[in-house]
């Protein structure tokens, strides 16, 4: 494989995790507020940088793209830029997922409807990476292409929530002012909010795999899409087995504790973090696997 494309996978998946940051840091902080958790500001001010080292890695990956589409040297790509952005489709979809995450960056700015721009820039963002997409080929503004849209944006919440929640409640962020209560009112919502998404993230990333399979020819263990596909799935079910857990065993005691102010809570919220850290881990896998399908063509090989 050619080491620009190499590259443009790794930076593929570099802002696949820092669009899920993005999106977890604003769901994790309507939570926390709702629960009483302190740390909103913090939360901002994660999603603000997240959003502008993602518009700087949006850059790079136009400079990689020019580079690949011209044919030229990575040094000499700068000649190819404005050609990509104004005769190619994928420049005009590039173009409105970067101004997706300027807008979604510069919200942080604004402290009143901050969040309503935020969310803006980042539908805009995902808008434009799935007009980048596999999806596109069946047109711009197709269905094909709306439902790639839920499903991308489902999968950032269901992942960014879990991995920003796992820094959150492992102590990498101070949270002393926090009660039992709260913690594990928290809990329960991001509970909540990764089933919800889950079950979007799979409806709609059967549909996907559905349409990408429809055109080829051969078994998805013949096709280095398929494998890859198959990779990125296994680490969906790990996903769901260590979230289910959480979910089915651990939280419920974790809310009786907190009510009770049971001494063994303590224990209990431990449990349910080292699971969440383990699953956020598996949840950078599921978007590393992504970025690497998205560079593959569901075709033999």
């Amino acid at each position: 494989m050619d080491p620009l494309v190499i590259a443009q996978i790794v930076l593929a998946a570099v802002q696949d995790v820092l669009f899920a940051a993005a999106a977890g840091a604003l769901a994790c902080a309507v939570m926390g507020m709702r629960s009483g958790l302190p740390g909103e500001g913090r939360l901002r001010a994660w999603r603000t940088a997240s959003c502008a080292v993602l518009a700087c890695a949006a850059l790079a990956y136009l400079w990689l793209q020019a580079a690949i589409m011209s044919g030229s040297p990575l040094g000499e790509a700068a000649s190819a830029v404005s050609a990509v952005l104004t005769e190619s489709h994928f420049g005009k979809a590039w173009s409105i997922g970067f101004a997706g995450a300027l807008l979604a960056a510069l919200s942080g700015l604004r402290k009143e409807r901050g969040s309503a721009l935020f969310a803006v820039g980042l539908v805009l963002w995902v808008a434009g990476k799935a007009a980048a997409s596999h999806a596109a080929d069946s047109g711009d503004f197709s269905w094909r292409e709306a439902i790639h849209v839920v499903h991308l944006f489902a999968t950032a919440l269901w992942a960014g929530s879990v991995i920003v929640a796992a820094v959150l409640l492992g102590g990498f962020v101070r949270m002393a002012d926090s009660s039992p209560r709260q913690r594990a009112a928290f809990c329960s919502a991001l509970s909540h909010l990764a089933t919800a998404a889950l079950v979007v993230v799979l409806v709609t990333g059967f549909y996907n795999v559905l349409q990408d399979t429809a055109r080829a020819n051969a078994s998805l263990l013949e096709m280095s899409w398929g494998r890859v596909l198959i990779a990125k799935l296994a680490c969906v079910v790990l996903a769901i087995v260590l979230g289910g857990w959480n979910r089915m065993v651990v939280l419920p005691a974790l809310r009786m504790r907190a009510e009770q102010n049971d001494p063994a809570y303590a224990a209990q919220q431990r449990r349910f973090d080292r699971t969440l850290a383990v699953e956020a881990v598996v949840m950078l896998a599921v978007l590393s696997f992504a970025a690497l399908l998205g560079h593959t063509s569901p075709t033999m090989g």
